[in-house]
């Protein structure tokens, strides 16, 4: 009976231009509205994941000094880089701005965190052990996060359109 009702309010929401996602109170969400942060072993689900997703568990982390080099795009989309003394490798993307700081600061050198993490990948049968960027630097020591929040509302809306016309739309090229 309540996920009936919540279905229908969510039907009512999308009617009136809302989204389910971001204003239906169920009975599991709406008890957790106060939670505590995530705990130190977990990394925030990359943008490309599902909203309702739970905290990933890190298994390890590493900051790499590398040269980010572009995207590849599958089911999701890859940050590929590299980096002197290892194998090139690709990461998902952590929380916003990451992705955006990384597009604009292609075949340039930066230093990211990278956390190994358990996702839950369904096109790769659930739970699966990946690379995720969670925090992003450049070689001038300005953060994602800075950088982000140096730029006008309409430089900030002129990088997100650069990023979802260029890596979003052409299979990350």
């Amino acid at each position: 009976m309540r996920l009936t009702l919540v279905s229908l309010a969510a039907l009512t929401l999308a009617a009136c231009g809302g989204t389910a996602a971001n204003n239906a109170v169920t009975a599991s969400n709406g008890a957790n509205a106060a939670a505590p942060a995530p705990a130190a072993n977990e990394a925030a689900p990359a943008t490309n994941n599902s909203a309702a997703a739970a905290p990933e568990r890190v298994l390890r982390s590493e900051t790499v000094t590398a040269t980010f080099t572009g995207w590849e795009m599958g089911d999701y989309l890859w940050g590929q880089f590299t980096a002197p003394g290892r194998e090139p490798f690709s990461a998902q993307m952590g929380p916003d701005p990451i992705a955006l700081f990384l597009d604009a600061h292609r075949n340039q050198q930066v230093t990211v965190e990278v956390a190994t993490v358990m996702a839950n990948i369904p096109e790769n049968g659930g739970p699966t052990e990946i690379q995720r960027i969670v925090a992003a630097r450049s070689a001038a020591d300005d953060t994602a996060e800075r950088w982000w929040a140096s730029m006008s509302a309409a430089d900030q809306a002129a990088a997100r359109r650069r990023f979802e016309e260029g890596p979003l739309s052409s299979g990350g090229r």
